[in-house]
């Protein structure tokens, strides 16, 4: 059974990509009209992946009042760009070396995404510049501050202070998000992290009957005079303890659930 699934999940996705790859592709050349209209093909694109893939997304609060600024999550590997790119029209970061990736750095590509080199101070101030200009059209963009994904078993990291500095010099709010997956059977593990190789996660990835996730979407939050540093370390806060009130919450909830199992 478990192989089948794998099966008919390989063949939806290899529909969907050309599909929505199509749609992108005739939409994505041209200015920032253009780029917004992208931002909604991706979200086609998540909406259709997070279908195949059986994650089951359930949202605390209200996606559509965030108008543009940016949106910060913690990051647990690949899923959270399908979850989120299925919930807001958003125009994503991701690091340069996935550019080079094969299909899928093209594919994300015509997406057109801010590409991110931490390696070059040019870049980066160019990508500063980028990130402003995005969010004076009114294109939300997402960034995961913690700068690498990880297991949330020790919480959030430390947020890198760099991509707040376009909220310290502007008046765009910050859209908190916390990202948590809840195990759907026993066993089941969904981050990708550390040393982690793509394909053999994918594949038991394809293999889980369902994947559970919750987006909770905290209140916006504005710089009001704080420094890039002190802003990281404010939102990274408020994340971090909302994070554990949520995981201590579903562990609660776990225990109680098995406890009437057992009796």
């Amino acid at each position: 059974m478990m192989m089948l699934r794998r099966i008919v999940k390989l063949l939806a996705i290899c529909l969907w990509l050309p599909v929505t790859g199509f749609f992108s592709f005739f939409v994505h050349i041209g200015g920032w009209g253009a780029i917004r209209r992208v931002t909604y093909c991706s979200r086609m694109w998540g909406r259709g992946f997070v279908r195949i893939l059986s994650i089951k997304v359930t949202i605390a609060g209200d996606p559509g009042s965030f108008k543009g600024g940016m949106i910060v999550s913690n990051h647990m590997g690949y899923l959270d760009i399908l979850v989120h790119g299925s919930i807001f029209p958003i125009r994503f970061t991701p690091k340069m070396d996935i550019r080079h990736w094969p299909i899928l750095g093209w594919y994300l590509g015509i997406s057109r995404p801010l590409w991110i080199d931490r390696g070059s101070k040019q870049k980066s101030s160019d990508a500063l510049t980028q990130i402003l200009d995005t969010m004076k059209h009114g294109i939300p963009i997402l960034v995961y501050p913690e700068g690498t994904s990880t297991d949330g078993e020790s919480g959030i990291k430390a947020f890198k202070s760099t991509p707040f500095e376009a909220i310290a010099q502007s008046d765009y709010p910050i859209l908190p998000v916390i990202t948590y997956y809840r195990p759907a059977e026993a066993g089941q593990t969904t981050a990708w992290f550390g040393d982690m190789t793509l394909m053999p996660h994918l594949w038991r990835i394809l293999g889980y009957k369902s994947i559970n996730v919750e987006v909770h979407i905290l209140p916006q939050i504005k710089a009001e005079g704080r420094s890039r540093k002190e802003l990281a370390e404010y939102v990274h806060a408020l994340m971090e303890k909302e994070y554990w009130n949520i995981k201590n919450r579903q562990q609660a909830k776990a225990e109680v659930r098995d406890a009437a199992l057992a009796f």
